[in-house]
């Protein structure tokens, strides 16, 4: 129950909250009007009053809120206090509260203030037919009379007319330059600017047809909309306008097939028929299609029935002959289709159209036309073709007549042998072959061939020749045959349209396409070299004037076609079903849009209703009009049926089609009673809604608590039956019946109405709350709420909304709990207004609260630099906020262009002076040591007791004076290269420690203990270079040496280095390494060893770095040696890699920086025979104890290509560790074959494998490794462990796992 009955207030919300805005009867002009049809304007800038640029901007002035869409409904609005109340009066309230409903336009009219307009494209009329069919709706044309007006039109017409074509208004010239309204007599004030500038002749103009009529006319040349005079006879648009009391007649209710019917199938409604599937143009290929069908397919209850009629014409008058199956056999009618056999082109080439028909009435389909594609033969006689080269020619195809359209394909010397288009040539939409410049390679046999565009029939062409004669001269740049062209010459609207352009001239030229004062159609593609645009399902908007521009080297041309397009009739306002009052009044009209324009007929059950064909008694009730139908006094046994409107120009006739209903119906509540329940708030506003179906209008009672109640007060009946009821109270509560009544029945229904306690509050924010950064901050609200009620709680933070926590946006600093919100760690961004909104069903309250958060300092502004010296800088700066505390301190930090890092210079500035009291400027001198030669900026931060401030923004850049270098070079050091150099590097100073420019270094240098004076060299032409070679005797390889770095540059010289020794280039080594000896490692590795050779500096010439050994096969020659390089300097390498028993030859060389010294003697050794190749066999772990398992296997047997076996391995590593990690139990080759593997950890899982080993290494692997794990075992009566019983033991015992086989052992095997 609770659920429903909060359905309901939510469904009534929206209605109370609107009803309690405020009409303004001054009321302005509205920002947005959008009509019951969904479409909408906004007016333009008016500057100045007349001169509207196409593109202005939009504008919007102050209005009543009754101006505004419901879309401007705002669902949170109720008041910023208690029970707020208007203090309006009661009649300008109930104004405002129908005044949608009074002011409402009709559908497809729009608003404008008080008045309602429409834009009628068609028909176009000329000016004064026009004005009758606008009086026709009891309205005139547009009475321009003010700048916001004529502004609200402008913006209509941009929307809705791309084409831009004229539009009529009432306006008329009274006498030159004095120009009236017709109809109202208004002037047109304010809009002098409007007009264009022939206005001045129009005024004194003494023409034959004077120019007395206004039109709304678009400029080209000022790109503008504006009013132009004309004679009123050409056909254009119109704008007709109405005010919007006058024509609430054309208002009704809406209505559909149901209304009225108590109880009714959904698929058997009573309705007219209407088609779902209308004929459509057929062309029929005679030698393929032995039949063709014609399909027509209509609903309505009762299902339809169908005829068809082919349409001939006697002296221009249509006939419509009925097509009888029976007395023709070649026609079949099957349900709406209509089949016929036997096709002759001469008599079944004809239009045709069916007919739909139930007891409600009949309808008729577009008119579709059946014809035949035919081909006829070429004349076989052809001349011959000739021209001269490098001049263009074009030879046509002269095909047979065809219909309906053909493609052109030329060949050349045979058939299929297609001539290839390029820049040169090109075949033609046409047909035409052009050339743009003929070549002798031109010279041939042509033939032209079409193909059907509907059918696979083609005609082949003769062959002709053509001759190509040397001429002296060229073709200049010239259009053949008024190129460009448009294909085809009339599109129609949705049809591909091809834009060709081809020229004559030497050189080939080349092609560009633009479009006049406008860009190109974006669907539009070049193709074919850029000599053709395709412009695929054009429209009208792809009109224009398309320009071709051909240029080669020696001239340049250009030439325009304009494209127009034709459109079929296509209904822009079709029509609609009327269900109407018995007596009343029927307003229809259709519009609908082609090029050229439209006319309309108007059908009544599937014949033409003119004034002509109506009866006598109907002549005065009827109207038409073109596009209106007015039928008055409907009578409900002569007026209901099918009407269509057919709109017709020169390309198409379209049907558009509604049925009449004239209705006779009591009022009757059973579809749409009053709502059961309706509940309003306490002191707000409520709509009670009477709606039944009736016929006529009936008129209204309302009854509360079955007293009848009268409008008046705080009540207030409507047009169309609603109570609305102001300023709800306790006393309102009660059932309130709708009595409806007319001269056919009467019928009521009831419903009641509770009034809910709007929303109060409990506990309000405090004015004020002030809190410091990075502390909680708390805010509460309570409020007291009708049970019944739903209620949100809502915070708003500076007028937004605060996002859930849950949100993924949310700031997660900030919580909410219904009405507590908390804000954790406060910054000074939390500052502001925050509302505590609450909300339900039927109101919104709220309470305000400023939040003061104080905390560091804000960022200084106006930073600059005075002064800077070597050891000073004076700074200028403004403070900003202080946060709610006093600033007590400043810090100033910097940076140079070598760092992005900013340094503190000073924590604690001195003497900081206030030098504009107006301002709060402030200057202060800092010490500190600042590096020359350096682009600086500076920062400034404000200190108060909460803590150090944002910084400021840097300072403009200043840059300090240049120094000499204050720092030595670093890492000195050296050595290396070839004998006879002494290499000596530093790290070079960076940027930040040059100091100024020039930078360069001087180095110094003395033997150790044999020199006392340093030698020095100036690197000034170097640069900044880390190194430098001194050349020196080649005696004094591997000499120690003293050297220092000194930094220059051009303001002077830095500190010198400390001195630091290195070592002059090693020569390579004198010395040979002795007793070479080699000895077998395995069957792949040789171990080889040497006695230490002497390091001294006369034999080794340098350090020793390390040894290369030289191996090779002892059936090679020594040139296809592989060397080995140890990079240790201890006496023994191994060397890898080698072929098992294999011979080697093996020396050693020492080497040091400078080389590697003499070979050594060779020494020859061979490698072992291989390892075992084949694992170890049946591989079995057995249980001996919880920490123990035996191992048994079977022998491996060596080859001869093998050395003999030594032993075997039982490898064993956890389940969860590398193999690395594994330890080996060794079985000697002589002992059983089994092993005992103990220090086993009880309850670990482990894998183990076995192999054999000999002198060769490590054999093959027992594959897959056996997986087990340890358990808790006890003896058992053979004194095998075994697993202990379920009671005493819950480990696992030996768990063996072998992923290729499972070998199982009986008991009693193992015992044996």
């Amino acid at each position: 129950m609770r659920c429903l009955i909060l359905f309901a207030v939510t469904s009534f919300v929206r209605t109370q909250v609107l009803e309690q805005n405020t009409y303004n009867t001054n009321y302005q002009q509205q920002q947005d009007i959008v009509n019951q049809n969904g479409t909408s304007y906004r007016p333009n800038v008016q500057v100045p009053y007349g001169s509207f640029p196409v593109n202005g901007n939009d504008y919007s002035q102050s209005q009543s809120s009754f101006y505004q869409s419901s879309d401007a409904y705002n669902p949170d609005f109720y008041g910023d206090d208690i029970n707020e109340v208007d203090s309006q009066d009661t009649a300008g309230y109930y104004a405002g509260l129908d005044y949608e409903e009074r002011y409402r336009c009709p559908p497809h009219w729009l608003r404008y203030r008080e008045s309602c307009y429409r834009f009628t494209k068609s028909p176009s009329r000329p000016r004064n037919e026009a004005r009758k069919i606008c009086q026709a709706y009891e309205a005139d044309l547009a009475a321009v009379n003010s700048p916001e007006e004529h502004g609200f039109i402008l913006t209509v017409l941009t929307k809705i007319d791309p084409q831009r074509g004229d539009w009529y208004i009432a306006g008329h010239q009274q006498s030159p330059g004095h120009w009236a309204n017709d109809g109202d007599g208004s002037q047109l004030t304010g809009l002098e600017n409007a007009f264009f500038e022939d206005r001045e002749s129009v005024y004194t103009s003494y023409n034959l047809i004077p120019r007395d009529y206004l039109v709304y006319h678009f400029s080209k040349q000022d790109q503008r909309w504006g009013l132009s005079a004309v004679d009123g006879i050409a056909y254009t648009h119109f704008i007709c306008e109405g005010q919007t009391q006058r024509l609430r007649y054309l208002l009704e209710e809406e209505r559909s097939f149901t209304y009225g019917l108590d109880t009714f199938d959904p698929e058997r409604i009573p309705r007219g028929p209407y088609f779902i599937t209308e004929p459509v143009d057929t062309i029929c290929d005679p030698m393929r299609n032995h039949h063709v069908q014609l399909v027509c397919i209509a609903g309505g209850y009762p299902a339809p029935e169908y005829k068809w009629f082919r349409e001939d014409y006697q002296v221009d008058s249509p006939v419509y002959t009925e097509i009888n199956p029976l007395t023709d056999t070649r026609f079949i009618l099957s349900g709406g289709t209509l089949m016929i056999f036997n096709l002759d082109a001469d008599t079944d080439n004809s239009k045709y159209h069916c007919t739909a028909t139930n007891k409600y009435g009949t309808i008729r389909s577009e008119s579709v036309r059946l014809s035949f594609g035919f081909i006829r033969e070429f004349n076989q006689k052809r001349p011959i073709e000739s021209g001269n080269q490098y001049w263009g020619k074009v030879m046509f195809c002269d095909p047979p007549s065809y219909y309906p359209s053909v493609n052109f394909l030329w060949a050349r010397d045979y058939f299929p042998n297609l001539v290839e288009e390029d820049k040169r040539v090109f075949v033609s939409y046409d047909g035409g072959l052009y050339f743009s410049a003929l070549e002798t390679i031109d010279r041939g046999n042509y033939s032209c061939n079409v193909m059907s565009k509907v059918s696979d029939i083609g005609r082949n062409g003769p062959f002709f020749p053509l001759y190509v004669y040397p001429h002296s001269d060229y073709q200049q740049l010239k259009f053949p045959n008024n190129f460009p062209k448009v294909f085809p010459e009339a599109p129609t609207v949705g049809q591909e349209v091809r834009l060709e352009c081809v020229s004559f001239g030497y050189p080939v030229p080349s092609y560009n396409w633009t479009r006049k004062n406008g860009p190109m159609p974006r669907k539009a593609s070049f193709s074919n070299f850029d000599r053709v645009i395709t412009i695929p399902n054009v429209s009208v908007e792809d009109e224009g004037e398309y320009i071709c521009d051909v240029k080669n080297d020696r001239a340049r041309i250009k030439n325009s076609v304009i494209l127009k397009v034709q459109a079929e009739p296509n209904f822009t306002i079709p029509l609609s079903d009327k269900h109407v009052d018995n007596k009343g009044e029927l307003h229809w009209n259709c519009e609908a849009f082609g090029i050229p324009d439209v006319n309309y007929t108007w059908w009544k059950n599937g014949k033409k209703l003119s004034m002509d064909t109506l009866e006598s008694a109907d002549r005065d009730r009827y109207v038409i009009q073109d596009n209106v139908l007015i039928i008055k006094y409907l009578d409900p046994q002569r007026d209901p049926g099918m009407y269509q409107c057919e709109a017709k120009n020169q390309l198409r006739s379209r049907f558009s089609t509604g049925q009449l209903r004239v209705l006779s119906l009591k009022p009757s509540f059973k579809k749409r009673p009053l709502e059961s329940e309706t509940y309003g708030s306490e002191g707000g506003n409520v709509t009670l809604r009477c709606n039944p179906e009736a016929a006529p209008k009936p008129t209204f009672t309302w009854k509360k608590d079955n007293i009848v109640i009268g409008a008046g007060g705080k009540r207030f009946i409507t047009e169309t039956g609603n109570l609305i009821i102001r300023q709800l109270s306790r006393d309102d509560e009660g059932v309130y019946t709708c009595v409806a009544k007319n001269q056919y029945g009467t019928d009521e229904s009831r419903g009641r109405l509770i009034i809910l306690r709007t929303p109060r509050f409990i506990d309000r924010l405090p004015p004020r709350i002030t809190s410091q950064v990075n502390q909680a901050v708390f805010l509460h609200c309570s409020a007291d709420i009708d049970p019944i009620l739903d209620t949100a709680f809502l915070w708003n933070h500076n007028g937004i909304r605060i996002r859930d926590p849950s949100d993924f946006y949310a700031d997660k600093r900030i919580q909410m709990d219904g009405g507590e919100l908390t804000i954790y760690n406060a910054s000074l961004s939390d500052v502001g207004e925050y509302e505590c909104v609450v909300k339900s069903a039927i109101g919104r309250i709220s309470s305000r609260t400023i939040l003061r958060v104080e905390g560091p300092p804000g960022p200084p502004g106006g930073l600059q630099i005075l002064n800077i010296q070597r050891s000073s800088v004076s700074l200028e700066w403004t403070d900003s906020n202080s946060n709610g505390r006093p600033i007590i301190s400043y810090v100033v930090t910097g940076r140079t262009q070598w760092n992005s890092t900013w340094i503190v210079i000073s924590d604690n500035v001195p003497n900081v002076n206030e030098i504009d009291r107006n301002n709060g400027r402030k200057r202060a001198t800092v010490s500190a040591t600042l590096l020359p030669w350096s682009v600086y900026e500076f920062r400034v931060q404000a200190v108060n007791a909460l803590g150090v401030g944002q910084p400021s923004a840097p300072s403009p850049q200043f840059s300090t004076l240049a120094d000499k270098p204050f720092q030595a070079p670093a890492n000195v050091g050296g050595g290396g290269g070839k004998i006879g150099d002494l290499t000596i590097t530093w790290t070079p100073l960076p940027l930040k420690l040059q100091n100024g420019p020039g930078i360069h270094y001087k180095i110094f240098w003395r033997r150790k203990g044999a020199e006392v004076e340093f030698q020095s060299l100036l690197l000034k032409e170097y640069g900044n270079v880390g190194m430098h070679v001194v050349h020196i005797s080649l005696t004094y390889f591997f000499t120690p040496y003293e050297v220092k770095v000194q930094a220059i540059n051009d303001m002077g010289s830095g500190p010198e280095s400390d001195v630091v020794m290195i070592y002059s280039a090693e020569d390579m080594p004198q010395v040979a390494p002795q007793q070479v000896y080699a000895l077998s490692y395995n069957s792949t590795a040789l171990n080889v060893t040497w006695n230490p050779i002497d390091q001294s500096r006369d034999r080794l010439r340098g350090k020793l770095i390390g040894h290369r050994l030289k191996y090779w096969k002892q059936a090679n020659k020594e040139e296809e040696c592989i060397y080995y390089l140890s990079r240790t300097t201890r006496n023994w390498a191994l060397i890898v890699g080698l072929q098992p028993d294999t011979y080697y030859f093996v020396k050693v060389m020492a080497f040091n920086s400078a080389g590697e010294g003499p070979e050594s003697e060779r020494y020859l050794e061979r490698t072992f025979r291989k390892a075992p190749q084949k694992p170890p066999a049946s591989v079995n772990v057995w249980a001996v104890n919880p920490s123990t398992v035996r191992v048994v296997w079977r022998y491996v047997q060596p080859t001869t290509e093998e050395e003999p076996l030594i032993g075997y391995k039982v490898r064993v590593w956890e389940i969860d560790q590398d193999m690395s990690t594994a330890n080996d139990t060794l079985v000697a080759v002589e002992h059983k074959l089994e092993a005992y593997v103990t220090s086993l950890t009880p309850g670990k899982t482990y894998n183990l494998r076995v192999l054999a080993y000999s002198n060769g290494g490590d054999g093959r692997m027992s594959s897959p490794a056996i997986t087990f794990q340890m358990g808790d075992y006890h003896s058992d009566a053979y004194g095998f462990y075994v697993r202990g019983s379920a009671g005493r033991h819950k480990g696992l015992g030996i768990g063996i796992t072998v992923f290729v086989s499972v070998i199982v052992y009986c008991y009693d095997w193992i015992l044996s």
